[in-house]
């Protein structure tokens, strides 16, 4: 990983991010990727950078294991509330997007975060 965190940090960046994530998937809201990175204490520099490739993991580990990806909660100040290019690119690669309408694939990732669970 890019920015000097050891496979050891980088883990236990990606369990604060779960558990972080969690919460705001609890409470329906979405987080800014500034928001995120404060919430982990990301260290500089280039902490946005070392929080956006977290996220991408994220989305890698959710998408593999079959869930709905976390990642969507966390977005750009600046991109009309969604996600950044990465997020959409990493979802195309993975075959999850096909690429013809962001907000509305977002949208449904959302939709699919905010319902109840059961179990």
């Amino acid at each position: 990983m890019s920015g000097n965190l050891s496979i050891e940090e980088r883990e236990r960046y990606l369990e604060r991010l779960a558990a972080l994530l969690e919460r705001a998937r609890v409470q329906q809201r979405t987080m800014t990727y500034l928001e995120v990175a404060d919430a982990l204490a990301m260290p500089g520099p280039k902490r946005i950078h070392k929080t956006t490739r977290l996220l991408e993991i994220l989305l890698k580990r959710d998408a593999d294991a079959g869930l709905p990806l976390r990642a969507a909660l966390a977005t750009s100040r600046t991109n009309r509330g969604l996600p950044a290019r990465g997020f959409f690119d990493r979802a195309e690669r993975l075959g999850l997007f096909d690429g013809s309408d962001p907000a509305a694939f977002h949208a449904r990732v959302l939709e699919e975060l905010f319902k109840p669970r059961t179990h």
